[in-house]
């Protein structure tokens, strides 16, 4: 997969929320044909902290956006955030950040991905681990 260019996702960016549009996210899928779900974001100045790096409830979006949309895909409905966890490792400063997040294990109602942040623009440092448990949610009309 190309680091700076997933393949996107048919029809995912229609169904951004605000909040997502807001972040300018982009989505994608690895080239590799895992169910891991690629999430974008190119750091820009008003989601920067004092000391110039993204700040990190940014980060920790991004962690809960990759792991929740992977595990939709694994349970195949809209999803919750029931509980996450995250361990911050390294400043996210250049850009862009990918987060990449992986169904590990995956219910009748319920899931758990895991995410992993990435600063592209130093050559992939890991910024941040994290675990995002969901609950299913019944379809909506």
């Amino acid at each position: 997969m190309d680091d700076t260019a997933p393949a996107m996702a048919e029809g995912w960016t229609q169904g951004l929320t605000p909040f997502e549009q807001t972040l300018q996210l982009r989505f994608g899928l690895p080239d590799d044909g895992s169910d891991a779900v690629v999430v974008l974001l190119d750091p820009r100045d008003d989601l920067r902290g004092p000391s110039g790096s993204v700040e990190g409830g940014v980060i920790a979006t991004l962690a809960d956006v990759a792991g929740a949309s992977a595990a939709a895909r694994a349970l195949g409905s809209m999803v919750a955030t029931a509980q996450m966890s995250i361990s911050f490792l390294a400043p996210a400063r250049v850009g862009p950040i990918r987060a990449t997040g992986v169904a590990l294990r995956a219910g009748r109602q319920d899931a758990v991905a895991e995410v992993r942040i990435e600063d592209l623009g130093k050559d992939g440092r890991l910024v941040a681990v994290a675990h995002v448990s969901v609950k299913g949610l019944a379809d909506r009309a």
